[in-house]
C-alpha cells in the first residue's frame, strides 16, 4: 500500500513539473517568434484605427439622430487563421466606448432570442418594457470588410503583405460611404539549416 501511495505522489510531482509556468505579460508583447502568426499589436491597431476613422465621419458625429449599424461578416482571404468576428467585436467595443451615443449598433446575433422574447410577451407570459415600441430597428449602414494577403518566397526568405480593409455601406441604396485600410508586411528569414 505504501508503495502505491509513493508511486502516486511521484507521478503527481512529475506532472506538476511538466506543466510549466504561466505569467501575465504586456498586451503588445510578441512572445511567439513566428513572422506568420497574427500579431496582437496589429489586431489592436487595426481595430483602433478603424474605430477612429469611422468616428470622424461628419454624417455620424453631426447626425441629428444616431445612425444604426449592423455588422456583416468579415471575409478572411489571407493565408492566416484570423478570428474575423473578434475583429468586429473589438471595433464595435472601441466605437461604443468612444462614440458617446453617436452610433447605435444592431445585435443581429440576438435576433432569434429577441423574436422568442416578443412571442412570450405577446402571449402575456412576460411584461413588455416601458420603452417597447413593437418594432425591430432596421440598419442605416452595414459594416463589413476583408483581410487579404500576398506571399512571396525567394532566396533566403519570404515576405507576406497583409491588408485589412473595412467599409460602411448605406443600407438603403448600397452606396459605399466609407472605407479604410491598414497594411502591414512581414519578412521571415530562412533558418541556416533550411538553406
Amino acid at each position: 500500500m505504501k508503495r502505491w501511495v509513493l508511486v502516486a505522489l511521484l507521478g503527481l510531482a512529475l506532472c506538476g513539473c511538466a506543466a510549466g509556468k504561466t505569467s501575465r505579460v504586456d498586451l503588445d508583447a510578441e512572445l511567439v517568434d513566428d513572422a506568420y502568426a497574427t500579431s496582437v499589436q496589429d489586431y489592436r491597431t487595426v481595430a483602433d484605427q478603424m474605430a477612429r476613422s469611422l468616428l470622424q465621419l461628419s454624417f455620424i458625429h453631426k447626425a441629428e439622430h444616431p445612425p444604426t449599424i449592423a455588422f456583416i461578416s468579415v471575409e478572411n482571404r489571407s493565408t492566416r487563421y484570423i478570428d474575423t468576428k473578434a475583429f468586429q467585436e473589438k471595433i464595435r467595443t472601441l466605437l461604443m466606448k468612444n462614440c458617446r451615443g453617436k452610433i447605435y449598433f444592431l445585435d443581429r446575433d440576438a435576433l432569434a432570442a429577441i423574436l422568442k422574447e416578443r412571442k412570450i410577451k405577446s402571449k402575456g407570459q412576460a411584461t413588455a418594457s416601458a420603452k417597447s415600441q413593437g418594432k425591430i430597428l432596421g440598419a442605416d449602414y452595414f459594416l463589413t470588410g476583408s483581410i487579404s494577403s500576398i506571399n512571396r518566397v525567394g532566396g533566403t526568405g519570404s515576405t507576406e503583405y497583409l491588408r485589412y480593409s473595412f467599409r460602411l455601406t448605406d443600407a438603403d441604396n448600397s452606396l459605399i460611404v466609407w472605407e479604410d485600410e491598414y497594411e502591414t508586411r512581414y519578412h521571415k528569414q530562412k533558418a541556416w539549416s533550411d538553406q
